[in-house]
Formats: C-alpha cells, sequence, structure tokens
C-alpha cells in the first residue's frame, strides 16, 4: 500500500481534461490511499472519484512563495510516498520536494528535473491531446494502459436549483430555451469581438426566437454588456455564478458557442452541443472532448494554432483567424447543431 499525491492542474479546462485519466487511474489503485491536492473551486469536478480524498487550497495560496510555504507545509506532515504532477510549473515540483514526498514524477522543463526522481520527456507526448497526457504520465507509473472516458460534471440539485431561479428572475424563458455564449477570451488573440457575438445574437432570437445568456467571469462583464445593448433577450450572468452554478446554467442551455476556453470545456462536461471557434489554439492538444462539438477552424492560414496569446501579425494579416470567420457560417453550424 502507498499514500500517493496528485497534484491537478490550476485551470478550469486543464481540470477537466485531467479527470478521466485521474479517475481511470484511481479506480485502478483501491489498494492506496489517494489524496488529490485541488484549487477549492475545483471540487465539483473530481468529488464524484470515488475512493479518493481532497486536499482544497483556497486561491491565495495558489501561487507565489505564499503557496509554496503553506503547500509544502501541508503535505510535510502526511508523509506521502509517491506525488504524481499534472502541474508544469517549478513551484509544484518544489512544493513536492520541501513537503518530503519520497517519489516525486512529473515531466521536465521549467527548469525543475532536479526537483524529480523520475522524469517524462514532453517530446513523448508531442501533438497528443492534454487528456492524453495526464494519462500516459499514470500509465508511466503504473506500467499499465489503461482507457478513459469524456470529462463529466454532476450537477447537485441545489446548485441547479439556485441557477434556474437565478435565469428566471433576469427574464429568461427556460421553456423556450436559450443558447449560451462566452463573449470574451482571456487571451486577446482567441477574440472574435464584441461585435460579431453581439450580431450573432441578435440573429439567434430573430430567426431563432431563443434568449441568450452570456457566461463568464467578473471581468468578463462588461464585454458582455456591450454585446447585450439594448436586446431585450440577451441575459448577462458574467460573474454571478460559481464552477457548478455555471455548469448548471450551460446544463440547461440548448447550445454553447465561444472559444477553445474553460467554459467550452465546461459545456462539453455537461454534455451540451457546442460550438468552437478555434484560432490560435491547438485543437488537437486542448479541444474540448465531446462527440457533439463542431470546431469552426480556418486551417488554410499558416499561422494557425499558432499558440500565442498576442497576435504577432500585423496590417491586414492580423487575427485573420478571428476575421475570417463569419457571423453567417457560425450561426448555420450553430443551427446545425441545435
Amino acid at each position: 500500500m502507498s499514500k500517493i499525491i496528485i497534484r491537478t492542474p490550476n485551470h478550469l479546462g486543464d481540470s477537466l481534461m485531467a479527470q478521466p485519466a485521474t479517475a481511470a487511474f484511481a479506480a485502478g489503485r483501491v489498494s492506496d490511499d489517494i489524496y488529490l491536492l485541488i484549487p477549492d473551486w475545483a471540487e465539483p469536478i473530481y468529488r464524484t472519484i470515488p475512493d479518493v480524498l481532497l486536499i482544497m487550497v483556497e486561491g491565495k495560496y495558489l501561487h507565489g512563495l505564499k503557496a509554496i510555504t503553506y503547500q509544502s507545509e501541508l503535505i510535510k506532515k502526511e508523509k506521502y510516498d509517491v506525488g504524481l504532477l499534472l502541474t508544469p510549473s517549478f513551484s509544484s515540483a518544489l512544493i513536492f520536494y520541501l513537503g518530503n514526498v519520497k517519489k516525486r514524477l512529473g515531466y521536465k522543463g521549467d527548469g525543475r528535473s532536479f526537483l524529480l526522481n523520475k522524469l517524462l520527456d514532453p517530446k513523448d507526448v508531442a501533438g497528443r491531446h492534454r487528456s492524453d497526457r495526464y494519462l500516459y504520465l499514470f500509465e508511466k507509473y503504473t506500467g499499465e494502459k489503461a482507457e478513459i472516458g469524456l470529462p463529466s460534471l454532476t450537477i447537485m440539485g441545489p446548485a441547479l436549483a439556485t441557477a434556474e431561479e437565478m435565469l428566471t428572475e433576469s427574464g429568461v424563458d427556460l421553456k423556450k430555451g436559450y443558447v449560451a455564449i462566452a463573449p470574451r477570451a482571456v487571451a486577446a488573440s482567441r477574440r472574435w469581438g464584441r461585435k460579431n457575438y453581439g450580431d450573432l445574437a441578435a440573429m439567434i432570437i430573430d430567426k431563432l426566437d431563443m434568449d441568450v445568456v452570456l457566461v463568464g467571469a467578473k471581468n468578463e462583464y462588461a464585454a458582455g454588456q456591450e454585446i447585450a445593448g439594448d436586446k431585450k433577450r440577451v441575459f448577462n450572468i458574467c460573474g454571478k455564478t460559481n464552477i457548478e452554478t455555471a455548469g448548471a446554467a450551460l446544463s440547461m442551455a440548448k447550445l454553447f458557442v465561444g472559444n477553445d476556453s474553460g467554459l467550452a470545456h465546461l459545456a462539453a462536461a455537461v454534455d451540451i452541443p457546442l460550438v468552437v471557434l478555434s484560432g490560435a489554439d491547438d485543437p488537437k492538444e486542448t479541444s474540448p472532448l465531446s462527440d457533439k462539438k463542431s470546431v469552426i477552424i480556418k486551417d488554410h492560414l499558416d499561422c494557425i494554432s499558432c499558440v500565442k496569446n498576442a497576435c504577432p501579425k500585423k496590417n491586414d494579416a492580423f487575427m485573420r483567424c478571428m476575421k475570417e470567420i463569419s457571423v453567417e457560417e457560425v450561426f448555420e453550424t450553430a443551427k446545425t447543431r441545435l
């Protein structure tokens, strides 16, 4: 029997992509004690994995020197035999090292090789989906192949009731149904534009007689308001949800439209159809895992899937990957998915 601690990713999309491999690993290690070190907001993602214990870390202890001190002291008390790092950072490896985790396994990079007992080469999984990268790490530890399913988020009754009440009070017609839109990507290189989303929302309302609900973080509320404008059937709930209530709101939607983002992965995890606008992201590695997905991508461009946060092109070539995606194309794809 071993006492194993797994450091899960810090971001929503990565957490959902890591969930299936983590669940498969736990299912095959029933004789071990398995602990997941997770951001506290990720509890709904991992709580349905049987026979694991969750160690939840507050946001203020996730990054920087404070995180290193707090987390290393936290895990040092438990005397773990094995530490598996799904995170690529130097700090996460340092935390396991300072926490006296005996065997530490992870991918090399970020100058952290000397902190790990067993190193995996990222080149061995180059070009593979990130969910496969997580699975490969577990397989290298166990020496056994495993099969994984799709990410899933189980929405509890209270969260569903909260989301339904919020939407109803906002004026959303749940009987007619609504399309959920994520109005603003974090990376500037992935932004389709507020005007495009506004025009798409107007087309959905006019031609499909459906409401539009804008979902996102608090800092995306202003973008949502600009998109909503004076449209009476566009409802902005950016910043009004947590992970579970956002998942609940998405689970009631007929469709999700947005870029390759954490919310797109969340929409896939609650099993609704989605239309993903792909440009700077690389769909081979990070696209949401779903059998109800349409990806719009201009792969004739030589710069497509550049994985840059800011477009390096100038003049007419600037942001072509997004500019060439028309409102009409997204609407017709959405209609097909609906």
